[in-house]
């Protein structure tokens, strides 16, 4: 079994205060992400003792459904600000737990201890499969048609989600619009259809450049006179 959890927790402070009661009380470390889609990430390649998620300071909403669907471990909210509403919402998208902040860290521990040691002799099978895709804060869920940079959900129209799920799904590889036509519009290609493409991709571009002023990664390159392809360097 793991000696780390996972916090999701964009409140650094306490984080780390509980993260040091837990090291020093139960030998157990903590790895903290700021938000669900970091979270999700290291789900794909990590093991944890259990996730634990600050609602206070983290939307965990819109992607707890496209968490539970990654992974078998454990899944806890705690929350200053208890709401009967959004405690139904959160079991019935996939955690295990949802509940008021103990007084104490100590409080906190041994109750998390006990849920886990509950949650995991239940829980003996392996997690199911993912198709999930993270790739530096980007998120995409096929099953639930949804795309995420970090907790901000990106409308996609079906064209431009099937044309990122291609990209992301095939990272580094250069595709020519030819190739993005024929895959994802299923017709043949000529020159009338070239414009259908370079729109498409300048508008899906455009909505993965959520801070146009800031310097946010651009996933999609445009290789001049080939093709587009999702830039694996981010």
């Amino acid at each position: 079994m793991s000696m780390i959890y996972l916090a999701v927790d964009s409140d650094v402070g306490l984080a780390n205060s509980e993260a040091e009661v837990w090291k020093t009380t139960r030998g157990i470390g903590m790895e903290r992400v700021d938000n669900m889609t970091e979270g999700i990430e290291k789900l794909l390649s990590n093991e944890y003792l259990y996730i634990g998620i600050n609602s206070d300071a983290v939307d965990f909403m819109p992607l707890l459904r496209t968490m539970r669907s990654v992974t078998h471990t454990p899944i806890l909210i705690v929350t200053g600000k208890f709401d009967t509403d959004d405690e139904v919402a959160a079991l019935e998208a996939g955690a295990d737990l949802y509940a008021r902040w103990h007084k104490t860290t100590e409080g906190n521990i041994a109750s998390v201890l006990a849920h886990i040691t509950r949650i995991t002799d239940q829980r003996r099978t392996p997690p199911p499969p993912s198709n999930v895709i993270v790739c530096k804060k980007l998120l995409i869920a096929p099953l639930q048609q949804s795309v995420f940079i970090g907790d901000n959900k990106i409308d996609l129209t079906v064209k431009e989600f099937d044309v990122l799920h291609m990209l992301m799904s095939n990272r580094g590889c250069v595709f020519s619009p030819e190739q993005i036509y024929t895959e994802i519009w299923d017709s043949h290609f000529d020159e009338s259809t070239k414009e259908v493409i370079r729109t498409t991709m300048k508008r899906l571009r455009q909505k993965l450049q959520i801070h146009p002023q800031s310097p946010e990664p651009d996933y999609i390159k445009n290789i001049r006179d080939v093709g587009y392809l999702f830039d694996i360097k981010y």
